[in-house]
């Protein structure tokens, strides 16, 4: 029995790995996309929640936090999310921030724990 030579064992062995990074290449892909699509969301909910906070300090008491133009523009980003997001993980991640928004327009909203919870995002 004849093992071959040499160069067809290189030619063997490339077309092997070539099938090989075909068909997990296009999983690697999206597994990295809906990672970087996670870490994305993240950061932007994280921003919006501590504008969100800043504004709240600044108002004080006596306005309406749900009127403020980042405690809008948060509920539209939650209200949008809430139809564009499939995976378990991003709608986890949703619904704590929904939680913290809720939260923060509240009438007697507790800054400083609120700003922690964000932090630890």
């Amino acid at each position: 029995m004849e093992l071959g030579s040499l160069p067809e064992w290189f030619t063997a062995s490339a077309e092997l790995l070539a099938v090989v990074v075909a068909l997990f290449l296009p999983q690697y892909n999206a597994y990295r996309d809906r990672k970087a699509s996670f870490a994305r969301m993240k950061r932007v909910t994280k921003g919006m929640l501590q504008t969100l906070a800043d504004d709240r300090e600044q108002c004080g008491e006596s306005c309406d936090a749900a009127k403020l133009q980042s405690a809008e523009d948060l509920d539209l980003y939650l209200r949008v999310a809430f139809f564009a997001l499939s995976d378990a993980r991003e709608i986890a991640l949703r619904d704590e921030v929904s939680n913290l928004y809720r939260q923060l327009i509240a009438s007697k909203a507790n800054l400083p724990i609120l700003r922690q919870k964000i932090a630890a995002l």
